[in-house]
């Protein structure tokens, strides 16, 4: 009895050591994991936070920029143009709504060797006392870093950058850490700065992890009682169990942070982030980067709606993964997309994105068939860029390069690319219209007629008051925009020589031209003689349609000079 009884206290005993050592290793792998949780939550909020700070510096940035051209279109000097930005800039940091812990700030270079008296503060909205003073690469904070001395050096590195340092918050007296981005304006040597405090994320942190507390307790004491019961069996199915709970949530996370709402590939955080991981995986030799751009995608927009656009989007995503399983695929922004292709050889790649864009890309919307195509720009790491950053800036070259010869191209980057000036894509259908030496109309080649389009100097030709007041006294369209005696000759002799141009040039990519003259009746009832110089051409979206210059004879003939040319495309009155 005496052994039956020493057995069953050192079981006890036993047990309750198993039972004590399974319940704290319940409660410290329970604060364990509500530790990575708030860590988590931290680290989320933190780079939502840099990217605010970053897209608000860039912002006034791009404003800085733009108003210098405008006023230098203004005729205004260099010297007043600074002090006019400077202004601006200054009323506007000081009267922008910041929050509580946020503010921004500009400091101009004046020694990029650093020391005393590098720089001076230009302007600050949270401490307005401090503009005028001078400033020194060797000023500590109260932990002893030195945040000028970190700024100027990424400055001079890279042009921006963030850093984190200490100070005493003035309302609190507590030692509180900052979080700033600062990018160097090099027109003006100006440091713009926009920084935030971090106690704000700490205490939502703090609260988190409050809140968590009483489940986390209950937890424990259930696990406790659960354990003595069957004690192996509670701590497996627990462990399971949260485990999957915390799987559910890490997927969840990861799907609302870096998955793209839209077409359901990565955003661009989560290409960024797995990026990083293949770049810092030993087994990573090279990669090849691929930038691609939908074509024409505001004309889908504006001709089937945004609906149509949103499929195209998606359309475009389905078509990537499947063209590059084994790649990783994102949208980085609107219709801009990412493909990162891991150890393949350059002429593999080459042959892969070529195939994957060879051909249009077809899908429907309400029962109606479209078709988009796409151009792509590509580079490879590390052959060509020795960086994450750097491989995304050449291949956004190398797109651009391809955008540069039109619709439907791929380029591999090349150093001559960067000389490509992006101006050229800035001009608008609309803003070139306007600047034709003529009236310029796009209508159908159809029964109809339609007009689909007409510039200011053609509403001038038919002295009407806007172009709904040209549509409106002309139908919308072309065939009465001719006098009516003129009409029927002047189709003949355009569907005439059409057909005369097509006999001649079967092959022709370009379209088959006419060269026609008939009078027209303005608004006003004033008759004019008009040379119509017209281009039949195959539209994807519309079919064939005539692109279309029309010139008063009247004018042409006052300027003078045209004795030969009338002859050959016969400018007499009709």
């Amino acid at each position: 009895m005496r052994g039956m009884q020493k057995q069953r206290n050192f079981s006890a005993l036993m047990l309750a050591i198993v039972l004590l050592e399974l319940i704290l290793t319940l409660t410290v792998g329970v604060c364990v994991m509500l530790r990575q949780n708030s860590k988590l939550v931290f680290e989320n909020i933190l780079e939502n936070e840099e990217q605010d700070l970053q897209f608000s510096v860039d912002n006034v940035i791009r404003d800085l920029d733009r108003q210098r051209r405008d006023l230098k279109a203004e005729g205004m000097s260099d010297e007043e143009i600074k002090t006019v930005v400077q202004k601006h800039l200054y009323a506007k940091i000081h009267s922008d709504q910041f929050g509580d812990s946020q503010y921004m700030w500009v400091n101009q270079i004046l020694n990029y060797a650093g020391g005393d008296n590098y720089a001076i503060r230009l302007i600050h909205a949270g401490m307005p006392e401090t503009e005028g003073q001078y400033l020194s690469t060797a000023q500590k904070d109260i932990r002893g870093n030195t945040p000028y001395e970190t700024e100027l050096a990424g400055v001079k590195a890279k042009g921006s950058g963030f850093q984190r340092y200490y100070f005493n918050d003035p309302t609190t007296g507590k030692e509180t850490e900052k979080i700033a981005y600062y990018r160097l304006y090099k027109e003006y040597d100006w440091v713009i700065c926009e920084g935030e405090n971090l106690t704000s994320i700490a205490e939502y942190e703090a609260r988190q992890r409050r809140e968590l507390m009483p489940v986390v307790i209950r937890l424990i004491l259930f696990g406790s009682l659960f354990l003595t019961v069957i004690t192996g069996i509670s701590i497996s199915m627990y462990s399971e169990q949260h485990n999957k709970i915390l799987r559910e949530k890490n997927k969840a996370l990861n799907v609302a942070v870096y998955q793209d709402a839209l077409t359901k590939i990565y955003n661009r955080g989560g290409l960024i982030l797995h990026l990083d991981q293949w770049l810092a995986d030993k087994n990573t030799e090279d990669l090849t980067g691929v930038f691609l751009d939908l074509d024409d995608f505001k004309l889908i927009n504006d001709l089937y709606g945004h609906e149509a656009g949103d499929a195209a989007l998606c359309r475009l995503a389905r078509h990537l993964t499947e063209s590059f399983p084994d790649a990783l695929v994102g949208r980085t922004g609107g219709d801009e997309f990412c493909v990162m292709i891991r150890n393949r050889s350059p002429q593999e790649c080459e042959e892969r994105i070529l195939k994957a864009l060879q051909k249009k890309i077809e899908f429907s919307v309400d029962g109606k068939s479209i078709s988009f195509t796409a151009s792509a720009g590509y580079a490879s790491y590390p052959s060509q860029a020795a960086s994450r950053e750097q491989l995304m800036r050449v291949m956004d070259i190398a797109l651009y390069a391809a955008k540069a010869e039109g619709k439907h191209t791929v380029k591999q980057f090349c150093p001559g690319m960067s000389s490509i000036r992006r101006e050229r894509f800035g001009f608008s259908v609309s803003r070139m219209a306007a600047g034709m030496p003529g009236a310029f109309l796009v209508y159908r080649a159809d029964q109809g007629e339609e007009i689909l389009f007409g510039n200011d100097h053609l509403i001038k030709l038919y002295e009407c008051r806007d172009y709904d007041d040209f549509l409106q006294f002309t139908g919308g369209s072309f065939r009465n925009m001719i006098h009516p005696e003129d009409v029927d000759r002047a189709e003949r002799e355009i569907r005439e020589q059409i057909q005369k141009d097509q006999v001649r040039n079967p092959d022709k990519t370009t379209g088959y031209e006419d060269y026609i003259t008939y009078r027209i009746i303005a608004k006003t009832g004033k008759i004019k003689s008009v040379l119509d110089m017209g281009r039949l051409v195959q539209d994807e979206h519309y079919g064939e349609i005539y692109y279309v210059f029309l010139q008063d004879l009247e004018v042409l003939r006052h300027l003078g000079g045209f004795g030969d040319a009338d002859a050959r495309v016969n400018l007499s009155d009709p």
